[in-house]
């Protein structure tokens, strides 16, 4: 599928870096990149200098993502798809060009409360990208790096957030979730740009607030042995599941969810399922995933065990 658009990078606030820096390198498996002029640590997952990037502050959240554009007409029409929302996209400078190493940026903030930056001329690494735990790499190319996902309280930001996504940034719906919860229910919205089922998606949370605006960040792996071996790293590592091992049927995407230290949760999986030419498959489901992916406590539940609970949404 032919595209214009993709996902480009995300940056991440911490209070704690060194502690994001270790779960990124040692549970997750990305490669250090260089750091930023202005001083913040880096991440890849293939050949671009950086896919993420990590400030130290205060939010312990994500601030920004970022999407490429392919062409200077590319980049022009999406900045007038966002004037036409009434926004005004604010040029980078020369210096945050240099900082997130793009040739050009425009800024602007999105309904689910961090900025997206439409980027042109993203920075190839110095370096090949090689990993001793993924020697085949991450699927990215043309698919962008993954797919973000974020949480919004109450239906007025949720319409807000997919107009934004489809008007604003020109992405595609490729199917959503509505998922009963007793007197409440989970809305998600799954947007595509290219031939990865989801770039972006945005979950309608039922609760009156959203404690965290990052749900999660996804990173697709080229087969399932990798996802099996990242999921022992994170138990060997100890660090806290949000869902075990599952299988998602919207995507197909077998993966798992672990959890950072600063609560938002890291998917690695394989096998994800692609968006077509004139794709036709826009429908609603009801339930998240074919199997698995409990939480833990759940699962040990019913074995009739225990598990300590995580802070995942």
């Amino acid at each position: 599928m032919k595209t214009d658009i993709e996902s480009a990078y995300i940056v991440l606030e911490s209070s704690n870096p060194a502690a994001i820096n270790k779960y990124l390198g040692e549970v997750i498996g990305l490669m250090p990149g260089q750091p930023t002029p202005g001083g913040a640590s880096t991440w890849r997952a293939d050949g671009k200098a950086q896919r993420v990037v990590l400030t130290q502050g205060p939010a312990n959240d994500a601030t920004c993502i970022g999407f490429e554009v392919t062409s200077r007409e590319a980049f022009d029409a999406a900045v007038s798809r966002l004037r036409a929302l009434g926004l005004e996209p604010v040029q980078g400078t020369a210096a945050q060009n240099k900082e997130r190493r793009v040739a050009a940026m425009a800024r602007v903030p999105a309904p689910w409360g961090v900025e997206v930056e439409l980027v042109l001329g993203l920075e190839n690494a110095a370096t090949p990208f090689a990993s001793a735990v993924y020697p085949n790499g991450f699927v990215t190319g043309s698919q962008g790096f993954g797919h973000f996902v974020f949480g919004v309280a109450g239906a007025d930001a949720y319409e807000a957030s997919r107009k934004f996504a489809l008007e604003g940034l020109g992405l595609k719906l490729s199917d959503y979730l509505r998922l009963p919860m007793g007197p409440v229910e989970l809305n998600v919205s799954f947007f595509h740009c290219n031939a990865r089922h989801h770039s972006l998606a945005i979950a309608q949370i039922p609760a009156p607030e959203v404690p965290q605006k990052l749900h999660h960040i996804n990173f697709e792996v080229k087969q399932l042995a990798d996802v099996g071996a990242a999921y022992e790293r994170a138990l060997a590592a100890g660090t806290p599941l949000a869902n075990m091992l599952g299988q998602h049927e919207n995507d197909g995407m077998v993966s798992f969810y672990s959890v950072s230290p600063d609560g938002w949760q890291v998917e690695v999986g394989a096998t994800g399922r692609q968006i077509t030419d004139n794709w036709d498959d826009v429908r609603e489901y009801n339930r998240i995933s074919i199997w698995g992916h409990q939480p833990p406590a759940v699962f040990a539940q019913m074995q009739g065990l225990t598990a300590p609970a995580t802070s995942a949404i």
